[in-house]
């Protein structure tokens, strides 16, 4: 697969994040099969996908808040499991994909601050371009913010694959015919801390419902 092509793919599904779309192309439980269909292995993608989604669920990019940036990691992770599973050490490749994926989504989130300075700019540069009643321009630095997003988040995810398919496969088979078989719990574990990160959701939702249940007996 190439990898141009491969970032690209997770550069424009990145756009959905809060840029532009927001039809959810971007989390994980869509971004990584579509990453699946491409790379040939659409269940993996979904499965994947739901272990994934469960981890960022509670972590929504809304505002100024800044969280990390678990959809770009997700995807970056499908991509790394699907294109060395051919090495055929699944548990100890989800493993270093995993962990590179955390790192990825907190670098992410330092990226997304910096493109938020640079559109703060850009915002002031509209309004100026609004009172002057300059639309073309308006557009065109709207066109020009979307571009510059993707561009970011395609060089950055292009230079992760890129590093990354030049180190996994060295230590992938190295870590994977000693520790294989205990790395069996890397799933279960990531499963784990998912359902945890998503009880305070479930748990204010299971509130939220018993206090209109309430309201209305009252």
């Amino acid at each position: 697969m190439d990898l141009i092509f491969l970032s690209a793919i997770i550069g424009f599904l990145a756009l959905d994040t809060t840029v532009a779309f927001q039809m959810l192309l971007s989390s994980p439980l869509f971004a990584c099969p579509i990453l699946g269909w491409i790379l040939g292995d659409i269940q993996t993608g979904f499965e994947l996908g739901f272990l994934l989604q469960l981890l960022w669920l509670g972590r929504i990019p809304a505002g100024a808040v800044v969280f990390p940036e678990g959809n770009i990691a997700s995807m970056v992770i499908t991509s790394l499991v699907l294109l060395n599973k051919g090495i055929d050490f699944p548990n100890s490749t989800l493993a270093f994909a995993f962990l590179e994926g955390i790192i990825v989504s907190y670098l992410g989130a330092q990226i997304t601050l910096i493109y938020r300075k640079i559109n703060g700019k850009t915002l002031n540069m509209v309004i100026k371009q609004v009172e002057n009643k300059n639309f073309k321009i308006i557009l065109l630095l709207e066109a020009g913010s979307i571009i510059l997003y993707f561009l970011i988040m395609f060089v950055f995810t292009w230079m992760v694959l890129l590093i990354s398919q030049q180190i996994l496969p060295i230590f992938i088979p190295k870590i994977g015919g000693f520790f294989e078989h205990q790395l069996i719990v890397v799933k279960p574990a990531i499963l784990g801390i998912g359902l945890a990160m998503a009880f305070p959701l479930i748990k204010d939702a299971l509130s939220m419902n018993q206090d209109k249940k309430n309201d209305r007996t009252y």
